[in-house]
């Protein structure tokens, strides 16, 4: 007798049925994978998967019902092993450990998936949904460790999302040799972490007034004793500026040049004096808004005279960037299913002067030992996934993480949960 499935839509499927269903599935991955959600199409699926549009049809509406079923199974397969996790007899130690190598498992093994999941249009439908099944999962755990005494109080929900962001920037290749660790020694130093954080032995000289939210004055810019700008320059920056509105509004994708231009006060030829194409642009916008904040977080943090201060300081500049910025700041994601290169360069340019920071800062003890790329790696996974969850995916269009959310925050990174 032939075995008959079930289809979500309650339609009984022959197994041939469902090998067919399953290939486009299949298909269907690697389409997303390759092209991303918003490039890819149902008759690349179709073709992929050897059947026709007709057939295509018979299973799947369109190609937004493939992904989401393609997220739920994602997701449950997630959850079967969260569930079949056996934490007895561990200590929190080894626990919070088998934690950690399924959680960065998990994203190693579905990278192109979060990637995908980044593109501006799924943030609403889908992207929301699949991260909060994960950090529930996660968040229920560290209650149940916090109720026992084991870890501090610190907010379930930061703590959550920092772990997701770990997990997340230290399984990007990012090309460097020195940067290179095996899968256990990477579990071993994300536990090390998580537990005490970046703490160092050298003592922390803070004034009695000390206030963990304080800024200190920024330095002023160098380019304020230089050539005022060109008209070429003014002309190319107003481009610039246009790009985040728009980008911002319609993600990059649906983002048409004559609309950047008509935003920007400018010809459609004056575009192409500038910049040769949509995706330079793309490339000069991504360059000058990393810039522009790596620039903001040295001129406050900079002087200071311990790195303890200089990393809550960072923090705390750098969710206030992302709130000024919180149009565009929401398709960076999006540039990873883009253009993988200068996603990688965004994210290695930040990471540069950061590791120069912390090697000295491990010199004198005011940061624990790591790995110096580890480390940087780790700490800007904590800090993106936060201001994604709390200022990008927003709801309220004046989105503002509280004081409470900050120092949960900054001392998660400091020192971590080990009460």
């Amino acid at each position: 007798m032939t075995r008959k499935k079930k289809e979500h839509s309650g339609r009984v499927l022959t197994k041939k049925g469902t090998a067919t269903r399953a290939a486009v599935l299949n298909a269907a991955h690697e389409v997303f994978r390759d092209t991303g959600y918003y490039a890819s199409s149902v008759s690349e699926i179709s073709r992929r998967a050897g059947v026709s549009l007709a057939t295509f049809y018979q299973y799947f509406k369109n190609k937004e019902q493939v992904f989401q079923e393609l997220n739920d199974f994602i997701i449950e397969r997630f959850m079967k092993k969260a569930e079949s996790l056996s934490l007895e007899g561990f200590d929190f130690a080894g626990r919070i450990k088998k934690i950690i190598a399924l959680l960065f498992d998990h994203t190693k093994n579905n990278l192109a998936f979060h990637r995908i999941l980044g593109e501006s249009e799924l943030v609403d439908r889908v992207t929301l949904a699949y991260y909060e099944a994960i950090a529930r999962f996660l968040r229920n755990f560290l209650r149940r460790e916090t109720a026992a005494g084991n870890i501090r109080p610190l907010d379930p929900n930061i703590v959550a999302y920092g772990l997701i962001g770990i997990c997340y920037f230290n399984s990007f290749k990012w090309g460097d040799a020195q940067e290179e660790l095996s899968e256990e020694q990477t579990i071993d130093l994300m536990v090390k972490l998580i537990m005490q954080g970046i703490n160092g032995p050298a003592e922390w000289k803070r004034p009695a007034s000390w206030d963990m939210l304080s800024l200190p004055a920024a330095s002023p810019l160098n380019e304020e004793a230089g050539e005022p700008l060109t008209k070429g320059e003014k002309t190319r920056q107003s481009i610039l500026l246009a790009a985040e509105k728009v980008f911002g509004q319609h993600g990059i994708n649906r983002a048409s040049i004559a609309e950047i231009t008509r935003e920007a006060g400018v010809a459609l030829g004056t575009f192409y004096v500038h910049f040769a194409s949509k995706a330079e642009l793309v490339e000069g916008y991504v360059k000058y808004i990393n810039r522009n904040m790596r620039l903001e977080i040295q001129r406050v943090a900079a002087n200071m005279p311990d790195r303890r201060d200089a990393e809550r300081i960072g923090v705390i500049v750098c969710f206030n960037f992302v709130l000024r910025h919180r149009e565009v700041y929401r398709i960076i994601p999006e540039f990873e299913m883009i253009d993988k290169e200068v996603s990688l360069w965004y994210y290695k340019k930040t990471a540069q002067g950061y590791v120069q920071g912390l090697e000295r800062a491990m010199k004198k003890g005011e940061i624990g030992q790591f790995p110096p790329f580890f480390l940087a790696h780790s700490l800007m996974g904590i800090t993106h996934f936060i201001a994604l969850k709390w200022i990008i995916w927003a709801a309220n269009p004046n989105p503002q993480l509280s004081r409470q959310a900050i120092e949960n925050n900054i001392n998660f990174i400091l020192w971590g949960l080990k009460a």
